[in-house]
């Protein structure tokens, strides 16, 4: 038994082979066995009422089993996923996979002492099945969430965004197992959208020091001095396997509103790989 678990959010597709290669490429770097988890709402939860009576009962009674029918099916394929990609190799032994029906909130329960949850980039923008119970993981749960996109995994050139706030802190925190004294580490730090008390701490010094002692000197580089922060970051991480991130240092709902540099780290079609944690 490993002494760390990573959770892998599965959807019974093809868009489940990059959380799982990822999943699978990451675990070793945090000592860490494999969870795999498919997620399904509970259909009655969603289902509208069509009427009163014998017929409208038949009706959803009828949907209800076709719903079933679909999620019985995806949760084989994703479970047989799970299987294949973890046969013959040393994560075999340790895994294990869950179906659970219930709400996002509830399910998010099992990421509750998970060191990372990996997802899919859909999932991660707020698309499909899975947003919300990524999203609820994240945010609910304040589990750590990693988004494979483009890059090696594990990472050799990782983008860190700093603004010396907790969120910011949680990434790097969460991500400390990738940085290693062969790591290039680029510390992308920008003044913009900060008050007056975050000022002293958005300095890359702090961040620099702890890295320094993990044996790693980064290179600090200043963005987003024009135009939206999170494109600019996303622009300066370019080339990087990964970018580490703070998630809704503001309000999530006026960032879900009004954009914001989470939103455009999370809906980002290409660049890095994300780590982000809240």
């Amino acid at each position: 038994m490993k002494r760390e678990r990573i959770l892998v959010a599965l959807q019974g597709n093809s868009s489940d082979a990059g959380p799982l290669a990822a999943a699978k490429s990451i675990a070793p770097v945090f000592d860490a066995d494999i969870r795999g988890v498919f997620v399904e709402p509970d259909p009655a939860a969603y289902m509208l009422w069509t009427g009163p009576g014998a017929a409208g009962a038949s009706v959803v009674s009828g949907a209800l089993d076709a719903v079933k029918e679909e999620a019985d099916k995806a949760a084989e394929e994703a479970q047989s996923a799970f299987t294949d990609a973890l046969a013959g190799t040393d994560l075999e032994a340790g895994a294990s996979f869950k179906r659970i029906c219930d709400s996002p909130s509830d399910a998010a329960e099992q990421a509750r002492l998970i060191r990372l949850l990996v997802t899919c980039p859909l999932a991660a923008a707020g698309k499909g099945p899975l947003a919300d119970f990524s999203a609820a993981c994240l945010v609910d749960e304040g589990c750590p969430v990693f988004v494979p996109r483009n890059g090696a995994a594990p990472p050799k050139k990782i983008a860190v965004a700093w603004d010396g706030s907790k969120e910011a802190a949680r990434a790097a925190l969460a991500a400390e197992p990738f940085f290693s004294a062969d790591t290039e580490v680029t510390i992308l730090s920008s003044p913009r959208n900060l008050d007056f008390h975050d000022r002293a701490a958005s300095a890359p010094n702090r961040l620099t020091h702890w890295l320094r002692a993990r044996g790693i000197e980064p290179i600090v580089k200043a963005c987003g001095a024009h135009g939206p922060v999170g494109e600019a970051l996303l622009e300066a991480a370019g080339g990087s396997d990964l970018l580490v991130a703070g998630a809704y240092g503001h309000s999530r709902i006026a960032q879900f509103m009004f954009g914001g540099v989470t939103r455009s780290l999370l809906t980002a079609t290409g660049g890095p790989s994300l780590l982000i944690a809240h």
